[in-house]
């Protein structure tokens, strides 16, 4: 989660803080009491190392949405753990190529909404958040929800590519992080920002990936900084790098991912 600032004030980004509360940590307040939560799960598997993240994101939610074939991957994840009574989603949207029936089945009889969209302009992503906005949130400010994601970084490089596009483009109305395999991935904003890590679940390697175009890096707190360097896709790129305190310090002309590694102890 962001602070909102003004132009050229310091912004503050929570990081893993948000997904995974640290009780011992009295600094920081795990969550917000002004914001709701939106779980989204995407058409990619739930790791099995991840129960305990999944299961403190899910108590915590106001809005748990599968994705199309999300709702196939919640469904096996939740047989393998005995857990299908347990996790029922809220709504399952998006074009429905993809839910199987005995899934859909299922779910409908728990009482879960299915929701179908034909718009072809618009990826099943993007209909979450459609109908997160508009039949959940009933037009409530976006930036009152923060969204966290299971899924979208991994498999097809395109829809690893469409997640990032989604990430960019909300990130000025709502922070949005996303969790896969072993990685956290989110849009750090043009400006002056400051990230909390938590070392015992954050890095030790990370990246700063500028995807919005060439942007201007200014970094610290990493093993190897950046002084006002030009930084672009073609061109060089912060990746490989390490956490090294347990606050990074980054100001980017544009914004930028920020991604690292990820391990909950789940």
């Amino acid at each position: 989660m962001a602070d909102k600032a003004s132009s050229g004030q310091l912004q503050t980004l929570l990081g893993s803080y948000i997904i995974y509360p640290d009780a011992d940590s009295a600094s920081i307040a795990s969550w917000p009491q002004n914001k709701e939560l939106a779980l989204f799960i995407l058409n990619e598997p739930i790791p099995n190392s991840g129960c305990k993240v999944f299961e403190s994101v899910w108590s915590r939610s106001n809005y748990r949405v599968c994705v199309d074939g999300g709702g196939n991957r919640l469904y096996d994840f939740c047989k393998d753990q005995g857990t299908l009574d347990k996790f029922v989603p809220d709504v399952i949207v998006g074009d429905l190529d993809s839910i199987q029936e005995t899934t859909r089945a299922f779910y409908e009889k728990k009482g879960s909404r299915i929701h179908f969209y034909d718009d072809q302009e618009s990826t099943d992503f993007m209909k979450g958040f459609m109908y997160l906005d508009s039949e959940m949130r009933h037009g409530k400010d976006p930036n009152s929800c923060v969204a966290i994601v299971f899924g979208g970084l991994g498999g097809r490089l395109d829809h690893v590519m469409h997640t990032l596009k989604v990430l960019f483009n909300n990130h000025l109305k709502r922070q949005v992080y996303v969790i896969s395999e072993s990685n956290l991935t989110f849009v750090i904003p043009s400006g002056k920002n400051r990230i909390i890590v938590n070392k015992r679940v954050d890095g030790p390697k990370c990246g700063i990936l500028p995807l919005a175009g060439q942007t201007m890096l200014t970094t610290r707190g990493l093993r190897w900084n950046l002084t006002n360097h030009p930084s672009s896709f073609e061109g060089l790129m912060s990746t490989s790098n390490i956490i090294d305190d347990p606050e990074i310090y980054v100001e980017t002309t544009l914004p930028v991912a920020w991604t690292c590694e990820f391990n909950p102890s789940g």
